[in-house]
């Protein structure tokens, strides 16, 4: 069974979200959770109004930090929201209409409850299928689902230079070759470690290479 793979290029990244966002803000703002916080699926639709905002009443405040328990693993984080994200989440939660609903999903569905006539969050097949429809659709290479998007925010931390055990802590990982897995991280860049940490002192006597036939 094939697994899906980060979107490498941070070209795609944008192009992605790009492409979401022109369509519907319900996907731009899964796709953008999932990559900027590095969420799984069910935990970015498990997402509430409340969890984002501080208080009721008209003006809307986005919280500063978010505490999320995974629901797969019950591995807790505490997550930084940057001004950037605080700007897409009021911009998403204003969308939603004028009253502020704290039980209400982040991320909806088109689709309306029978008894409360409230929409429902958004089902993870459907974002799945919006996810992965897209990345054909503009040509980006590779298996791309909704665990990209995780797979995404991993790649890209250790592409700006993030620490691979930091990663590692992030996520609950085991280890930090389970990281390097599942990040995608290409074997030779772990071998680069290895290369450039020298101390040996120079050899008495030069040891005779030989060549394999």
């Amino acid at each position: 069974m094939k697994k899906t793979v980060p979107i490498y290029d941070k070209i795609d990244v944008y192009r992605l979200l790009k492409y979401l966002r022109e369509w519907n803000s319900n996907y731009y703002i899964a796709a953008i959770i999932g990559i900027q916080w590095g969420l799984r699926c069910s935990d970015i639709l498990a997402l509430r109004v409340g969890d984002v905002i501080a208080g009721e009443g008209a003006r809307i405040q986005i919280i500063d930090r978010i505490m999320i328990q995974e629901i797969k693993t019950g591995h807790i984080r505490h997550i930084l929201i940057t001004d950037e994200m605080k700007d897409v989440l009021y911009d998403h939660i204003k969308s939603l209409g004028t009253r502020v609903d704290l039980d209400a999903p982040l991320v909806l569905s088109r689709n309306k409850d029978a008894d409360s006539g409230k929409r429902k969050p958004l089902s993870r097949y459907r974002l799945w299928r919006v996810i992965s429809q897209t990345a054909r659709d503009i040509g980006i290479k590779g298996l791309i689902g909704t665990h990209s998007l995780r797979k995404t925010f991993a790649y890209q931390a250790w592409r700006d230079g993030q620490r691979v055990d930091v990663i590692q802590k992030e996520f609950g990982h085991a280890s930090v070759e389970t990281t390097h897995r599942y990040a995608c991280i290409p074997e030779e860049h772990r071998d680069d470690l290895y290369k450039k940490i020298n101390f040996a002192l120079p050899a008495r006597r030069k040891r005779s290479r030989k060549r394999n036939d």
